[in-house]
């Protein structure tokens, strides 16, 4: 789990792919942190993206470094409104900060990714490197 936090809090931007009624729908996302073996991120209730995780929480998401190694990740969102978890990010994340002003915003929530499978690989020759959590 290490290795995939570290990978994502390097390369923060990710494309989340969702289904809505059968049809992909891929959006870039913001990895927020890892915590006790989840991996935090955050939505507005409002949002498409909020209706599709609740009709169906199974997601997949991809991130790609400068050097173009890539991470991979399938599981499912665990739709969750922990508010110690909204203030943390809060605290780090200016940007999210500016547009929801407060964890007690009824429209903001948080979505963690607890169990999955995920691969790293690049194109150095080696083998991908594939982890379960």
């Amino acid at each position: 789990m290490r290795e995939i936090i570290d990978f994502l809090t390097a390369n923060s931007t990710v494309f989340l792919a969702t289904s809505d009624k059968g049809q992909a729908r891929v959006r870039p996302f913001q990895f927020q942190f890892g915590q006790d073996g989840r991996l935090w991120f955050c939505t507005a209730r409002h949002k498409e993206v909020f209706a599709q995780l609740q009709a169906d929480p199974r997601l997949e998401l991809a991130s790609t470094a400068k050097d173009m190694a890539t991470l991979r990740l399938l599981g499912q969102a665990n739709l969750d409104d922990d508010m110690a978890v909204k203030r943390r990010i809060l605290e780090n994340n200016g940007l999210v900060r500016s547009i929801y002003g407060a964890a007690d915003n009824p429209d903001f929530t948080v979505f963690s990714v607890d169990h999955g499978t995920a691969v790293i690989f690049d194109f150095s020759g080696n083998p991908p490197k594939q982890y379960e959590f």
